[in-house]
């Protein structure tokens, strides 16, 4: 399995970002080798993020959102009548509570877990404003598709975040000037974070598919130009032992 792009590509400035259409379903014991030559061709060396999209089985992808979480799960007890509250079995000790700008921005989503099982994606997030007790207070109220799915005692409820964490996965090159020769970069990805925010060389928690993606020359001027080829994907196998 490769994505082979022979031909040179030359992006100037940061008003495009390489973003290999072709996408590959990944299994669970899936080893991929990503890799990718480089180099700088304008005044300003150029600033790179090199890594992995990744995505659901239904194509959506999987964001910094979905995989950052507290690691507090509480069980829902039941829907308060207003349908804009959850009372949960416990006061939360780790969930943020803060008013600031920045946490009601990024920092107060929950993710919900209908089965009670923690160990995927959650299946869907909203987000809240502030908790007092075992009672915590959502932005809206409760839509039905959502209140339909929740079990009592047995739904459990996650912090989840977009503070931590870059936008996708960047193993390969993670903030890097590139020199003005071509230079390789790559990475191996072998198995799955679990659920706590990016790990180097794993994919994302409940991956299916993925494809490579370039950040190229990040806030610079068009002085910044910078050269790609070959940028490949390889799925290696394991030795099977008898």
């Amino acid at each position: 399995m490769s994505v082979n792009q022979n031909l040179i590509l030359t992006i100037k400035g940061n008003k495009n970002q390489l973003d290999c259409k072709n996408k590959y379903h990944i299994e669970e014991d899936s080893i991929i080798e990503l890799r990718g030559e480089f180099r700088s061709a304008g005044k300003t060396k150029s600033l790179i993020y090199f890594g992995l999209k990744c995505f659901r089985e239904n194509g959506t992808g999987i964001e910094r959102e979905d995989i950052n979480r507290i690691n507090e799960p509480l069980l829902i007890t039941s829907i308060n009548t207003d349908n804009k509250s959850l009372f949960i079995h416990k006061k939360p000790e780790q969930w943020n509570n803060k008013n600031d700008s920045h946490s009601e921005t990024y920092s107060k989503l929950i993710g919900f877990y209908f089965d009670g099982n923690i160990n995927h994606l959650p299946d869907c997030l909203l987000r809240y404003n502030n908790y007092d007790n075992n009672l915590i207070y959502l932005k809206q109220e409760i839509p039905k598709e959502i209140s339909d799915k929740i079990i009592p005692y047995q739904t459990k409820i996650m912090n989840h975040n977009a503070g931590n964490g870059c936008s996708y996965d960047y193993s390969a090159a993670y903030r890097v000037y590139v020199p003005e020769q071509w230079t390789e970069y790559k990475a191996i990805y072998e198995g799955f974070s679990c659920g706590y925010g990016d790990i180097k060389g794993k994919f994302r928690s409940g991956t299916k598919i993925v494809a490579p993606f370039v950040i190229c020359n990040y806030e610079q001027s068009e002085d910044a130009i910078l050269e790609i080829r070959n940028i490949e994907m390889i799925e290696k196998f394991k030795p099977k032992f008898i």
